[in-house]
This record gives C-alpha cells, structure tokens and sequence, in this order.
C-alpha cells in the first residue's frame, strides 16, 4: 500500500514537472495563455482559430491541385518576412509578410512554411529560427519546434538550418516536382539564394516538371473574406471611422498637419488599433491636390479644406478611409460645390453596386461618366464635350482609380483583376475625387486650390454590400455640425 506522505509527494512531483514544462515552453508571440485578454482559446491570432489556418492551408492545396491536375508531386515554398534596419542594430517595425502570416498565423520573422501537395496527401513543414540565449536576451522567445506543431498545426516543425537538407531529401524521394514560389518577387534574399540553387539543380537533373508564381493563387484565396475575417474587417472599419470621426470634432483646436496627424494616430490607437496601416495623408489646402502627400508639415489655414487619407491597422486587417472638412467648420460656395458632386458620385457608385455583376473597373468608368456630367453641367468641361468625351477628360480632375480590394493589406490582393465581378466577401474601396491645383486658370477662381476626396470601406453581400465605415459622417450639414458642436 502506497503511504499519504508516498502519495503527496508524486502529485507534488507530477505538479512541478507540468509547471516546469510550461515555464520552458517558448513562444514567440501572443497567445491564449500568455495574452488572455486579446486571444481566446484555439485562436492563433486574434479572431482567428487554428482550425482556419488549416482551412486556408488545405484550400490552397486543393486549388493546386485543381490548376495542375498531373500526378507529379507540388512543392509550395512561402517564406516570412524578413527583419530590416535603419542603421546597425536599429530594427524598422516588423510586419510579417501577409501570404505567409495568412496561411501560418505565424508572426516571426525569418521562418518558412513548404507544403507538400498530391493527390493521396498534404502535408505542412514549418522552418523557424531557434532559440538562443543570446538572441532571447536581446529579441525575447521565439517558438521552440514542439510546441510550434500544437500551437499552428503543422504537421513538422524544423530548424531553419535543416531548410536546404529537407528539399534536396524530397528531390530525391520525388522523380518530378512543380515547384510553387515567388522567384521574381522574392520575401527573403537570403532564402531566396537557397531556392535557386535548389530549382537549378532539379532543372539540371530533370526533376522539375513545372515551376508556378505563387501570390496570384494566394490573392485569389485570400480576397474572399471568411466570417471571421469579415468581423475584423468590421472591427477595424469601425475603428478606423470612429478615430476619424474623433479627429474631425477636434479641428477647431488644431493649427498644422502635424497636430491632425498626431490626433488621428492617438485616437486610432486609444480605440485598440495596433497601429496606422500606412502613412496617412493630412493635406491642408491645396496639398490636397498631390494625391499622396504624405509629409504633414504645413500649417492650417483657416479657410482650408483639410483632407485625411488614414487607415487603421487591427491584428493584420486594414481600414482605409478618407474624408475631407473645413477646417473652420464652414464651407464657402465654391467648396460646397466640389464636395457635392463627390458625395453624389460616391453615393451612387454605393448603390449600384450588385454581387456577381459589378466590377471595380466597372465602378471605375462610372465614375468617369458620373463625374464628368457634373463637372459639364458645372462648367468646368466644355459643354460641347459629348458623355463620352467628357468621361474621359475627368482624368484631368481625378487621376486615379474609383478603388481597389482591402483586407490584411491596404492594396490588397493587387493580382486579382479589376475586370473581374465582385463576389460575397469581397472588401474594397470605393474613393471619387476631385483635384483642382491653383495653377489651374482654366476655371473660375472659386474652385481653385480645392483638393476633395471620399473614400469609405465596403464588404459585398449577397444582397449588395455593406458601408464598413458608415460610422464616420460624410454630409455636408453634419460634418459642418460635428465641427462646431461644443460638448
């Protein structure tokens, strides 16, 4: 019979070996355990469960597979992002590459995920860096390889030194292979190197049957949001509207670009953002005519027009949004004018939008033919100009795109083709401008040095879609009154 005191002591022991296993355990980003008030359980990122990445990972061998429809084995290889520097041992922000963090949920830096992918199977092998107590001191945990297994449900985790001696084994094991990699938009250089002499090396010995740019698959999968995506994209819509939204009711104490700039990104941040998801354009006045002004270093004027182009960054999804406001809080005719006929155009492209039939390219020549009947009836194109025509001449008054697809990155998905329909869960922009330099003596003097541009965030539905940004007000009447209200 085994004694109380025997019996104590074995719990004890069994108690202290689970705790000093999970003080070992090494983890090299947030997780349910170590962040309980970001992620719940199972999830690898926030809002995202271990079961999806799975999801997205047999999604993409299952499209492989479709595309090639030969019996030879696929070889996909996706590495990370690589850490960059200012200056000596001064790192920039890191942003994981978005393909790899999509399909991983992984967010270290130099780590690579290769799939194996036939008919019979389809198998995930995870290279990450190892842990040093060198670079632990310095970087903080990365992933030990057991544990990366349990928390991403790979199937393999390795070493990223055994990275070379894994595919030359499955040259080996494999008489032919279509190898799926970015050779001509390469992640990490140093990688980069190892995948082309591994490709020259099965093209000499006639191993590779095919060789395939990976991202417009990637793109092709990830423009379509699943529910969980749509609730971040929701999520960062509403933040990125709500820290506009904050910074539009504060203009009559701001002076220069400086200060709307440190207020959007404060605001964006205070709401749970984790950071701004690009440099914003804060343009005053007629800054507001170079399309990507980014330096925010002018002061306000009081009869200027500011235009902010500033998007959030919520946990790997992206809001983009802009609106433009007087800065007293009080548009004069001329401004009015411009802004109306904006407003109208991006409302109407709103409304016309149909799952499965609207394109953004489509949107695109609508707005040409929207703007340029306003600006005819205005005066600003020749009233001789027929619709056509006077399409086409709007390009003088707005030099980009009606918009683009949103998602983890603010131009996302840039391989998907504007020809074609949008479909349910796809996110996009939808962005008329008008721009009109002081330089330009071809119309009236009231119009010029105005810079106007609105742009809101919009899921597709079955049903038409949704405005993800609807929270930040867009009338003229109330963001006059968002202004000068005094709280």
């Amino acid at each position: 019979m085994i004694s109380r005191a025997k019996l104590f002591s074995s719990r004890l022991s069994g108690i202290l070996q689970l705790t000093r296993g999970l003080q070992g355990a090494k983890y090299g980003q947030p997780t349910p355990w170590t962040h309980k008030h970001l992620l719940q359980e199972d999830e690898v990122n926030v809002g995202i469960k271990k079961t999806e990445f799975q999801k997205r990972r047999e999604k993409l061998a299952d499209k492989i597979l479709e595309l090639r429809k030969k019996d030879e084995k696929s070889l996909v290889i996706l590495p990370s992002a690589r850490k960059k520097y200012m200056i000596d041992h001064i790192p920039y922000f890191f942003r994981q590459d978005t393909d790899f963090r999509y399909f991983t949920g992984c967010l270290q830096p130099e780590s690579i995920l290769v799939m194996e992918i036939s008919k019979s199977s389809s198998r995930s092998y995870l290279f990450l860096q190892e842990n040093s107590s060198y670079t632990e001191k310095w970087e903080g945990a990365k992933f030990g390889l057991r544990e990366a297994v349990t928390f991403f449900g790979v199937n393999e985790a390795l070493p990223i030194d055994a990275f070379q001696d894994v595919l030359y084994r499955m040259q080996k094991e494999n008489r032919r292979l279509d190898v799926w990699y970015d050779l001509m938009d390469p992640r990490d250089p140093e990688i980069h190197k190892t995948v082309l002499s591994f490709i020259s090396s099965i093209s000499q010995g006639q191993h590779l049957h095919n060789f395939e740019g990976l991202r417009r698959v990637a793109h092709e999968i990830r423009s379509v949001k699943s529910s969980c995506e749509v609730d971040l994209m929701r999520k960062t819509c509403g933040i990125g509207a709500e820290a506009m939204k904050k910074t539009i009711s504060k203009s009559l104490s701001l002076k220069t670009e400086s200060e709307y700039l440190a207020t959007i990104d404060y605001e964006s941040r205070m709401l749970g953002a984790n950071h701004l998801a690009y440099p914003p354009v804060v343009a005053a006045g007629e800054n507001a005519n170079v399309i990507h002004y980014i330096s925010a270093t002018s002061a306000v004027k009081e009869r200027d027009l500011m235009l902010i182009d500033s998007g959030t960054e919520y946990h790997g999804y992206s809001s983009d949004i802009t609106r433009t406001w007087p800065v007293s809080g009080s548009m004069t005719d001329g401004q009015r004018c411009i802004y109306q006929i904006v407003l109208d155009c991006q409302e109407d492209l709103i409304r016309s939008v149909e799952c499965g039939q609207t394109s953004i390219d489509q949107l695109y020549r609508s707005m040409q033919m929207l703007l340029g009947k306003s600006l005819r009836s205005l005066g600003l194109i020749s009233s001789d100009f027929e619709d056509s025509l006077a399409a086409r001449f709007t390009h003088q008054f707005c030099p980009h795109n009606v918009g683009h697809h949103l998602g983890m990155d603010v131009h996302d998905c840039a391989s998907v083709s504007k020809v074609q329909p949008l479909v349910a869960g796809n996110v996009i922009t939808i962005e008329p401008g008008i721009y009109i330099p002081k330089h330009n003596t071809s119309v009236p003097e009231e119009f010029r040095g105005i810079g106007i541009r609105i742009e809101d965030d919009i899921l597709i539905t079955n049903s038409g879609c949704e405005v993800l940004s609807s929270n930040c007000p867009k009338s003229i009447d109330e963001v006059q009154t968002l202004i000068q209200r005094k709280d």
